[in-house]
């Protein structure tokens, strides 16, 4: 995966060598440093290796993850036609045809201009250049990156090659761009040195690549001398294909990577929301493919191969697969600032953050909550060999793990929550449940430092805050059972969104009330689309650009925000989501009580899973 961490001219940077010699730490047996572009800036921090005077930085971090036992190999790969908009400075994308992309079926690119055939031989010169200063300076192999919906994809798919030359219509024409490419960089790295390729085989979309073609096209490349076919799918109109949501069942590409790995003599790498090392293994044992490719897994948890080695599956930090690192995670909108990880707060700041130095002084520590910040804030302390102790009112530790949860398809966060318990455990930290911590318990407990993850409280509008209208929270903790009612959700991103999805699937016809043009906004966009159909698929009415002013006896009236309309809806239940308010007393009432007081996640501010845990992390070190 392309992890964005080379510098803004395309240099690898220190930050690239320690991420990628982590990985080769924690047991990769390879380490594939993705989306390495021969054509300049392709995307925000992309490493280049397009000029000779990159090889140096390449040459570092090889040497590095050789030093390490794992080999190396570099995918080159071009956008086309994905090209992100904010990186063009005025040029214009180019692809096979002017076939423009919609991401998602909802963003449009900017249109692009199909290739001449000169530039298409220009162009793979340049590949292959590249994969000759691959091989100069050490990189065991490179893979030609042909799925996903980039350049090379571009040409040998039919939704998006709609030439009518030597390079467009039958399947032989479309596939004599990646076939001549490999012939072309085969006369620059030699015969006896591996390229292997990244092939898409279904893209989902009328007129695309089906599992039909892909294995033909996958015995055209192994004939044609590639060493293995690394299997995907999706495209950028069907992105949420290629990422994998949260709400994807782990093993559904089976079917494809099984079609490929029956049509080829050559190594199958099997990749794509790959998560628990029992699937894994189960693949390789059953035949259905060589290897196994992880990507996110291994941001989430860098040593997800040794601790499968060593037996320590429940050590495992499992990617939830929120894709909040992407470029366009609802954390940095626009494409701006570092890829993260919700899970792992060492994820690109492994230099910092990964080695947990012994505390100098041994201090008692109390934490106040436990969600996901103050979970991680009492692992870290704990590890670093404080006398921790965690407080909770509730029954069970999770805090806003166990409604964020509860709605269909989001069971990945309660592996994540099962892992924080169990580390918490291991780490040795005293859990009190069912305890409220006081200003009185502080001081007579007397701590050195007192982390405060409190969490938040729904927020409501005065004319909705009566004992029979529920929140979002009541809902999904199981406070309220609601079954084949008429309910109004008044608030539509994506707690509302996600709670009118739990609530369809107990039978409720569900109408959601959105003030703002989109419903869930504020949600990461490829589990968005997955919610949006499923919403779609229940029923659920979802009534966009209305905000509610006020109570009637059987629902509420709402206004449209553009033309003034008002208008009323009945149901049996009304539930609100339209936010959330920091739980700031605790914080403000220690003051002055104690040596050492911190507060993570939402008591600053309600966010989202990847802010509480780097500020637990973040404490956890400090203290």
């Amino acid at each position: 995966m392309g992890i964005a961490y080379a510098s803004a001219g395309g240099e690898v940077t220190q930050k690239t060598l320690d991420y990628y010699v982590e990985r080769a730490r924690g047991g990769a047996g390879l380490i594939t440093v993705g989306g390495v572009s021969p054509f300049g800036r392709l995307n925000l921090n992309t490493p280049l290796l397009d000029a000779d005077w990159f090889m140096a930085g390449h040459y570092e971090l090889v040497e590095a993850v050789h030093a390490e036992g794992a080999a190396i190999c570099a995918q080159l790969f071009h956008t086309g036609r994905c090209q992100y908009p904010w990186v063009l400075e005025g040029r214009q994308p180019v692809s096979a045809s002017d076939v423009t992309c919609v991401y998602l079926g909802e963003y449009a690119y900017p249109k692009p201009r199909p290739l001449q055939r000169e530039e298409i031989y220009v162009t793979m010169d340049r590949w292959a250049e590249a994969a000759g200063r691959a091989k100069k300076v050490g990189y065991d192999f490179v893979e030609l990156h042909a799925a996903h919906g980039y350049l090379i994809e571009q040409f040998m798919s039919p939704f998006t090659n709609r030439r009518t030359d030597e390079f467009g219509g039958s399947l032989q024409n479309r596939m004599r761009f990646p076939l001549e490419l490999l012939q072309r960089v085969r006369k620059v790295v030699g015969a006896d040195y591996p390229v292997g390729f990244r092939l898409g085989a279904e893209e989902f979309v009328e007129g695309g690549i089906t599992i039909k073609d892909s294995p033909q096209m996958a015995r055209m490349l192994a004939d044609a001398g590639a060493a293995y076919i690394s299997v995907t799918c999706g495209l950028r109109e069907t992105h949420d294909k290629a990422m994998d949501t949260m709400s994807a069942t782990e093993g559904w590409k089976l079917y494809i990577w099984e079609a490929i790995k029956n049509a080829v003599n050559i190594p199958v790498i099997a990749g794509g929301g790959l998560r628990t090392p029992a699937y894994c293994a189960g693949l390789l044992q059953g035949g259905k493919a060589d290897f196994i490719g992880l990507a996110r897994p291994l941001f989430a948890d860098p040593h997800w191969p040794n601790k499968v080695e060593s037996g320590r599956i429940e050590d495992i930090c499992p990617c939830i697969s929120c894709l909040e690192c992407l470029h366009g995670s609802s954390r940095r909108r626009q494409g701006g600032g570092a890829r993260r990880c919700s899970v792992n707060a060492a994820a690109g700041r492994e230099r910092q953050f990964m080695e947990l130095k012994p505390a100098p002084i041994r201090k008692k520590v109390m934490v106040v909550g436990g969600g996901p910040g103050g979970m991680e804030a009492a692992r870290v302390a704990a590890l670093r060999g404080h006398e921790v102790t965690l407080y909770d009112r509730g029954r069970e530790l999770g805090g806003a793990l166990l409604p964020a949860g509860a709605p269909p398809g989001k069971g990945k966060i309660n592996g994540f929550r099962q892992y924080l318990k169990t580390q918490v455990a291991k780490a040795g930290v005293k859990v009190k449940l069912g305890t409220e911590v006081t200003p009185d318990l502080v001081l007579q407990e007397k701590p050195d430092a007192v982390v405060v993850a409190a969490g938040s409280r729904p927020l409501a509008p005065g004319f909705l805050r009566s004992e029979d209208v529920l929140t979002a929270r009541d809902v999904l903790e199981g406070r309220a059972d609601v079954r084949d009612k008429k309910v109004i959700i008044v608030g539509g991103g994506m707690v509302g969104a996600e709670t009118a999805a739990f609530l369809a699937e107990r039978g409720n016809t569900v109408t959601v009330i959105e003030m703002l043009p989109r419903v869930a906004a504020d949600m990461e966009s490829n589990n968005r689309y997955v919610l949006l159909r499923r919403l779609t698929e229940a029923g659920v009415t979802m009534l966009e650009g209305k905000k509610v002013v006020g109570r009637t006896e059987k629902g509420v009236v709402a206004v449209d925000v553009v033309s003034g309309e008002r208008s009323s809806l009945d149901g049996d239940v009304v539930v609100v989501a339209v936010g959330a308010t920091p739980e700031r007393d605790l914080v403000e009432s220690l003051e002055g009580k104690a040596p050492e007081v911190y507060a993570v996640g939402d008591c600053n501010e309600p966010r989202i899973i990847m802010e509480a845990v780097y500020e637990g992390s973040r404490v956890g070190r400090r203290i």
